[in-house]
């Protein structure tokens, strides 16, 4: 690797987190997570190496890499089965005391997301694992301290074993043996792997910290005898002697000797990576120093990103934690690809590249982080091709591998309304400009999918990517409504003249109308789906996208919520994915044509499992419903990282999915404890629950938005970055000013895309405000001296538009582009407000509504 795909930053982050943690009169790391109770799963890693823990166990059960190409040492024999692997091993011996084997059962650990400290003792010595990743070069680093704990001075022998086997990426083939290498130098120990579907690669161990009185290579050798009989390397052989010409099992094993005085510490160092068999030499040829420095810019990196970088505070210590501990998780799962750092949705456990993770993540980050989002949208873009959007991307075999979205894919979805959610961000015509070839291909494709009924059919059940049953569904069907009304505003911003617009519109104002008619089920108060004729009895939590994006009118959002609440929300856990969990059973597999058990046995993964975004979902209906307050107490109990650990089996979680049966021990047991997507989504919730709205034609202030202590402060994408404060009472809107200046209106109007800060209060207000409109708000502003207030807006010639405006009276005149308008309603809002709804047909420029008192 001739450069590293992350830029090499001379400057070295030095990072004071001044958003802390108060427990017990102490400042604490809020990136930090201090966990006892010695059950449950861990994940962490970095760009290049990731590893996987179970049972709290200090040793790993798999470690993944992504250099050249995803391998992985894990020795499991089936994906439920993983945590049974053991590929290292610590031995201990004090003294001539008996020699025992350390870490094979549950520790205590500070968690962080991107490096993890396990911590045990027995009457003799302490131990500490840790377990650390570098930024730019292709290793992680692992350090043992023993300490002695007792009152005379006590000899320790340490022994470190990892078996080098590596699996392939996707078709999972192991490979026991490798041609090895002893570097003496660095006492630094190399497998080469001679097998094309690795990719030809080297793993590396080099000894960084003790020196070690003897080294070995052969697994065989080391199983065969435990008494000193080994195939031992004499550390004074020189570089390259014992290069094998034959493969052998290999391993890289060591044994540390030292003699301990009362409290001191033998500190025991391993540099672990994976590389190309020409610079593997190279790698543990680096001096000891290097090694330090990048995990120090590593972490400096995610702290950086997580706490200095861009704020979010509200007080609450859970909240805040987690919002750290969210963008966090966004920098650290993101691995090499193909001389490309890319978002991957786990440390260790994928070795893969979604399209899917990166869109919906970005639903979050696009509030704070706006060369993210683009940067990551260009990248989707270049895997691109006859303008469709690839589905995955991954090495098998011989070669890195492209699968395209097949027409029904709800990839092409996402891909609209991330696009969409960046162009309402940034206002970067440029950019959007680039992807919209590939943005109107993705709508074509999917609207393949719409049938005469109005409604969108697939063969997946809800947000699936399994099952084989065609009929009409909720979750796609709310999906691309939204989508066509974001392109809908997208071809406003850079192709108006687009001839297929109003034809769009036309199908998303019948979809709507199409999902409540024929999808809501009065018996259940559900948004249903079907399987051709046959209506499907399960609740899907992907039904709660439709009150989330306000397609339902307010009875039944409440109706719903009420049916989510008692058919899918696991007390204390969350919302699962569907009920009833049936998806195991013999008759559900045949009649939807699952593969196997691949749903999951019943409450677990997709089968009744609980998922981040599903509460994101329900929290962001709840709000939408005018529950903001429980949403956000939802939002602390469900999805924060002490909530979660808190919880049954809870664990420090951004977690894939739990198990939700209430009857089993279980429950609430947590898979994948370092998940992309729950990053994302909660950073997406609680941008939306402080009052931030992402909506189709404009971003704006909710006057739905959770009530919080006190004023809270956050940066915000509007044109570029903004220091925002909101604070005040109540819901009822007060005043919005961009850098001082009052603007009358809950929507970000383009015009003032160049301010720099943003100051929002809530409680009331005398003057008129806009509330909502379903067009580009250019300008707002209200003279009081004249008693008059004027909108600039715009859209596509013909488009059907709304503005609504609160006033503590009715108004005298309405006036559109100069000429009086008679398309009003007008109605009571509350005791002191009135709305004032302002219908009209869009021009083919901008047009600008003046209402007069």
């Amino acid at each position: 690797m001739e450069q590293s795909p992350l830029k090499k930053s001379s400057k070295i982050f030095h990072v004071i987190l001044f958003c802390i943690v108060v427990s017990k009169g102490q400042n604490v790391d809020p990136l930090s997570f201090a966990f006892d109770k010695k059950y449950g799963q861990v994940e962490v890693g970095g760009p290049f190496v990731g590893m996987e823990f179970h049972h709290s166990n200090p040793l790993p059960s798999r470690i993944s890499f992504y250099y050249p190409v995803a391998n992985s040492i894990d020795v499991s024999t089936g994906y439920w089965e993983r945590d049974a692997s053991r590929p290292m091993a610590i031995g201990i011996q004090v003294g001539n005391g008996k020699k025992k084997w350390i870490g094979k059962e549950g520790w205590r650990y500070d968690l962080s997301p991107h490096t993890v400290s396990f911590y045990d003792r027995d009457s003799l010595v302490s131990y500490k694992i840790r377990y650390e990743f570098c930024l730019n070069e292709p290793a992680a680093v692992f350090s043992l301290n023993v300490k002695n704990e007792s009152g005379i001075s006590r000899r320790v022998t340490v022994y470190s074993h990892l078996l080098l086997a590596l699996r392939t990426c996707q078709t999972y083939s192991r490979k026991d043996s490798a041609a090895m290498e002893y570097i003496p130098q660095n006492q630094a120990v190399i497998a080469n792997f001679p097998d094309a579907d690795t990719k030809f690669a080297s793993v590396f161990v080099m000894n960084a910290g003790e020196h070690a009185a003897k080294t070995w290579i052969d697994a065989d050798e080391i199983r065969a005898t435990d008494d000193g009989k080994s195939l031992w390397i004499d550390s004074t052989l020189a570089a390259g002697e014992l290069t094998a010409k034959k493969r052998i099992r290999a391993m890289a094993a060591y044994q540390y000797v030292k003699e301990l005085q009362p409290g001191e510490v033998m500190t025991i160092v391993q540099v672990i990576g994976s590389s190309n068999q020409d610079e593997a030499a190279k790698k543990v040829l680096a001096p000891s120093t290097i090694w330090q420095n990048e995990i120090n810019a590593f972490n400096d990196l995610v702290r950086k990103k997580a706490s200095s970088e861009t704020i979010f505070r509200t007080n609450d210590p859970k909240i805040d934690r987690t919002l750290q501990w969210s963008k966090a998780i966004l920098t650290t799962n993101a691995h090499y690809i193909d001389w490309r750092i890319v978002p991957m949705p786990c440390p260790a456990e994928y070795n893969f590249f979604f399209t899917h993770d990166l869109l919906m993540t970005n639903l979050g980050a696009v509030n704070f982080d706006l060369d993210r989002v683009k940067n990551n949208l260009l990248y989707v873009a270049s895997l691109a091709k006859d303008s469709i959007i690839p589905h995955a991307f991954y090495w098998k075999d011989d070669g890195f591998k492209l699968e395209m979205c097949t027409p029904s894919n709800w990839n092409h979805l996402w891909f609209i309304e991330v696009s969409a959610s960046y162009l309402r961000h940034s206002l970067d015509t440029a950019t959007i400009k680039q992807l919209y070839p590939l943005i109107s291909k993705s709508l074509s494709e999917i609207l393949t999918q719409l049938k005469s009924d109005n409604l969108m059919y697939a063969f997946r059940p809800d947000w699936w990517d399994l099952g084989w049953k065609e009929g009409p569904r909720t979750y796609i069907t709310a999906l691309s409504i939204r989508a066509i009304e974001d392109y809908l505003f997208i071809a406003s911003m850079i192709d108006k003249g687009n001839p297929s617009l109003l034809n769009l519109e036309h199908h998303a104002n019948n979809m709507r109308s199409a999902l409540v008619t024929k999808l809501w089920d009065d018996s259940v108060n559900f948004l249903i789906n079907y399987n051709g004729a046959d209506k499907d009895i399960h609740r899907y939590m992907g039904s709660l996208l439709a009150p989330s994006y306000h397609l339902l009118d307010e009875a039944r959002t409440n109706k719903m919520l009420e049916t989510t609440k008692e058919d899918l929300l696991a007390p204390n856990v969350g919302i699962r994915a569907v009920m009833p969990a049936d998806f195991d059973q013999d008759s559900v597999i045949k009649y939807f044509k699952i593969v196997g058990d691949e749903a999951g046995k019943a409450y677990t993964y997709i089968n009744g499992g609980v998922w981040p975004h599903n509460n994101a979902w329900y929290a962001l209906a709840l709000n939408a419903a005018e529950k903001s307050e429980e949403a956000l107490a939802f939002v602390k109990q469900m999805m924060t990282i002490d909530g979660v650990a808190e919880s049954p089996n809870g664990i420090p979680a951004m977690y894939e999915y739990r198990y939700s049966n209430p009857s089993s021990s279980k429950y609430g047991e947590i898979d994948k404890p370092s998940f992309l997507w729950a990053g994302g989504f909660y950073l997406y919730t609680m941008y939306t629950l402080a009052g931030m709205n992402d909506n189709v034609w404009n971003l704006s202030v909710g006057e739905n938005h959770a009530q919080f202590d006190s004023t809270i402060y956050f940066n915000y994408t509007f044109g570029d970055m903004k220091d925002v404060s909101l604070g005040g009472n109540g819901k009822q809107f007060s005043e919005i000013s961009f850098d001082g200046k009052k603007i009358p209106s809950l929507i970000l109007p383009v015009e003032r895309r160049s301010a720099k800060n943003i100051s929002i209060k809530f409680g009331s207000t005398s003057e008129p405000y806009l509330t909502n409109a379903n067009a580009v708000v250019h300008s707002v502003k209200y003279s009081t001296a004249k008693k008059q207030f004027e909108c600039m807006v715009s859209s596509f010639k013909g488009h059907s538009t709304t503005l609504n405006i609160s006033g503590k009276a009715k108004p005298n005149r309405i006036l559109l582009n100069g000429k009086l308008i008679k398309n009003v309603v007008v109605n009571k809002k509350s005791e002191t407000l009135f709305n004032i709804a302002v219908m009209f047909t869009a021009s083919n420029s901008s047009d600008k509504i003046t209402i007069k008192w």
